[in-house]
């Protein structure tokens, strides 16, 4: 009888210790938080792939933002038209007839202002090639012209001083060059985002680098960084750089994030620990993106990241009641012969709560 009784006793407590070792509670610990967050931030406006790339956000040691259509509302508007040298009417009427044909080949915000900016010019049919990070091209009557960013040109005195003038204002800078002689400099103004500012003042008081890439030229980057208040800037960058300033990003930071619109954001996008695209931006930039902004709120990134610190919060809170549960039916089951509906319960119960 003895023999039994102790026989049922160590059936018991092992069922028992069976039921106290179940990881139940452990399994669920993370995958109904990371669904409820993901639910809430697609009732917001912020959709994610999945849960690993928004419980990473928490994580994070650097945000690296695009300028135009990310901090910017990516709708530049013309401000200043300076021809260089003296040219008659019907000069000018020519050169900005080509300029106007030569962005109509182009998909970008700059060149939208310009064709609507100079929307009475006339349209030639023209043959206009498109260099990533050196603007277009075309030749026309044995002459090249060329639409580009100030680098790319030698200016004279005149042509410096103005586009200096427009950098400080925080103003972009076109040139529109005849056999890379510059004729008209053309000032551009892409105003930011309201919510931009706070988006960024945020994450500058949680202790994460912000960083602005850009191609515009020093002057203007430093402009618009210090209105925003841009910890890190990297002007005069090519599209194919993007992806390398992430890298070093990474190197020193850890984990980064990019923030990107347009297609020459996609590498720097897969580079990333985390990419989030605008939700007006190119159909790659969303396509390789970990998340996307869809209605383009700039303020909708700070919540995602506080959303992302809470999930990380509540998933070690869930790991460790559950572990603590496990650890507590286990230890008792060493002392006590606990009644097995009892077990069931605290255990079960863990899992529920």
């Amino acid at each position: 009888a003895n023999v039994g009784n102790g026989m049922n006793l160590a059936f018991n407590r092992m069922i028992i210790l069976f039921i106290g070792a179940s990881p139940c509670a452990l399994a669920v610990s993370d995958i109904p938080a990371t669904l409820s967050a993901l639910s809430l931030l697609a009732k917001r406006g912020v959709l994610f792939k999945g849960g690993a790339p928004l419980s990473l956000f928490a994580d994070v040691k650097a945000v690296a933002f695009d300028k135009t259509g990310t901090l910017t509302h990516g709708k530049p508007s013309v401000t200043d038209v300076i021809f260089v040298e003296d040219m008659s009417e019907s000069a000018k009427e020519e050169a900005l007839s080509l300029l106007v044909s030569m962005e109509k080949k182009a998909n970008h915000p700059l060149a939208h202002a310009l064709v609507h900016h100079f929307n009475n010019a006339r349209v030639k049919e023209l043959e206009v090639e498109h260099a990533i990070g050196s603007g277009l091209s075309t030749n026309y009557q044995n002459h090249n012209y060329q639409i580009g960013k100030p680098s790319l040109f030698t200016h004279s005195e005149k042509c410096d001083l103005t586009t200096e003038k427009f950098a400080k204002e925080g103003k972009t800078v076109v040139i529109f060059a005849k056999d890379e002689k510059p004729l008209i400099v053309i000032a551009l103004l892409d105003t930011p985002k309201e919510s931009a500012k706070e988006g960024l003042d945020y994450f500058n008081s949680k202790g994460i680098a912000t960083v602005m890439i850009t191609g515009d030229n020093a002057l203007t980057a430093s402009a618009i960084g210090e209105d925003l208040g841009i910890s890190k800037i990297y002007a005069n960058v090519l599209p194919e750089e993007k992806q390398d300033i992430v890298k070093e990003l990474k190197k020193e930071y850890g984990l980064v994030a990019m923030i990107g619109d347009g297609i020459n954001d996609a590498p720097a996008l897969v580079e990333a620990t985390l990419g989030i695209a605008m939700g007006d931006g190119t159909d790659v930039a969303i396509d390789v993106a970990d998340g996307v902004l869809v209605n383009n709120d700039f303020a909708k990134l700070s919540l995602t990241h506080a959303v992302s610190q809470k999930l990380k919060h509540i998933v070690i809170q869930n790991i460790a009641f559950a572990m603590g549960v496990v650890f507590l039916l286990i230890t008792l089951n060493f002392f006590l012969t606990l009644p097995m509906g009892e077990a069931v319960a605290v255990h079960e119960g863990s899992t529920v709560i």
